[in-house]
């Protein structure tokens, strides 16, 4: 995940778009998310995890162990994402 933050233009780019609605899987957001893009993300590290098959939706769900560690990124004047250097 720390990879996608820098390497998936959508997350790393502010003003990125989603992919075109032509292609495999565009356009499909899961039940519970939004396709509105927060101004920061915060990565939760941790140890070990579950995953759940939801065969209505045909995804898995990942069910994090307690977090280790909690990084925040935010969006900089340059529409790069970077660390945060404040928590709230």
């Amino acid at each position: 995940m720390t990879a996608a933050l820098s390497l998936c233009p959508h997350i790393a780019l502010g003003r990125h778009r989603r992919a075109r609605a032509d292609r495999p899987g565009a356009g499909i957001i899961p039940p519970g998310s939004y396709g509105d893009k927060p101004d920061r993300y915060l990565l939760g590290v941790t140890r070990t995890y579950r995953t759940r098959f939801i065969p209505e939706h045909r995804f898995a769900v990942y069910l994090p162990a307690p977090f280790t560690t909690v990084r925040a990124y935010l969006y900089g004047p340059d529409g790069r994402l970077r660390p945060a250097t404040d928590t709230r």
